[in-house]
């Protein structure tokens, strides 16, 4: 009977584990197709030529960014939106760099645990967006300006 148990006890454990890393792999796949199909979308208009990252950037509407070189060797980030819309590339050789934007965002707020820093197109133009938890494990966004690294928005104790 206690073989019975521990059968039954391992078998459910592998079945969880299982489900659990089936739910995980299928539900990245939606920003992992968004992401390549932004890449082809990128490089076929030759705005970039080496990926080197993307990810996905949520304001009122989705867009990807994909950051890496050009054809000149000069390091671009390029705003693809979802759906159809224009691509817009801007260089990032006069920007400040998302460890320049930590630094500022750690140096004015009492940060715990820095989650990402995502660079994004708004209406003012690319920011940076640093998600992190403050001492009390609240969450934080701010959005720091890619020009000159100036507080655009923050939005705290979340």
């Amino acid at each position: 009977m206690k073989q019975w148990i521990t059968f039954i006890l391992g078998f459910l454990s592998f079945l969880a584990v299982a489900i659990i890393i089936l739910i995980l792999f299928l539900g990245n796949k939606p920003y992992s197709e968004t992401e390549e199909l932004a890449i082809d979308r990128a490089k076929s208009e030759q705005l970039i030529e080496e990926v080197e990252r993307a990810y996905v950037y949520t304001n009122t509407a989705a867009s990807v960014t994909v950051l890496g070189t050009n054809s000149k060797g000069e390091l671009v980030a390029v705003f693809v939106p979802t759906g159809e819309g224009k691509l817009q590339a801007i260089p990032l050789e006069d920007k400040i760099t998302a460890q320049r934007a930590r630094e500022i965002a750690l140096a004015e707020m009492d940060v715990k645990e820095i989650l990402h820093t995502r660079l994004g197109m708004e209406k003012d133009g690319p920011v940076w967006e640093i998600a992190f938890l403050n001492e009390k494990d609240s969450l934080n966004y701010v959005y720091l300006s890619a020009g000159d690294g100036t507080w655009w928005k923050r939005i705290l104790n979340l």
